[in-house]
């Protein structure tokens, strides 16, 4: 089973992704949230492998025998101490809508499915507080 983090982005150089993230279940409820992320704007609710987030070797993103996983305590950082962020992961990261893109397509959307009305506000909140956000997946995670 996947486990999904919904993850503020608290600071870039080095990247630190915040200690206040949060495990989604993977269901209806969360699928019917990317849904409509989706229909909005395909990278509002942007979601990558948390397998490609480190790298070792320039030419490979992941790693499959790295100690990382998001349920860590604490705020992970990305300093080369000891996670060294992949080329894909910044590639990944050069993508993302800036934040008052985000605003915006949140603030003209009041649709949103009812059971994440809690999580929409959040990430309001993380946007406005100067985070991006981004829907990491673990695989197989338990």
């Amino acid at each position: 089973m996947n486990a999904y983090w919904f993850t503020p982005i608290t600071h870039y150089e080095p990247l630190v992704l915040g200690a206040e993230r949060l495990r989604l279940a993977d269901d209806d409820a969360l699928a019917a949230l990317r849904t409509w992320a989706g229909a909005r704007h395909p990278r509002l609710l942007p979601m990558f492998k948390a397998s490609l987030l480190l790298s070792d070797d320039e030419d490979f993103c992941g790693l499959d025998d790295a100690e990382f996983v998001l349920s860590a305590e604490g705020a992970i950082v990305f300093d080369g101490k000891p996670f060294h962020l992949s080329h894909c992961a910044e590639a990944f990261l050069d993508r993302l809508l800036t934040r008052p893109e985000v605003l915006e397509l949140l603030a003209a959307a009041n649709d949103w499915p009812k059971e994440h009305e809690e999580l929409v506000q959040l990430w309001r909140q993380w946007v406005e507080a100067g985070f991006d956000l981004v829907l990491f997946r673990e695989d197989g995670m338990g």
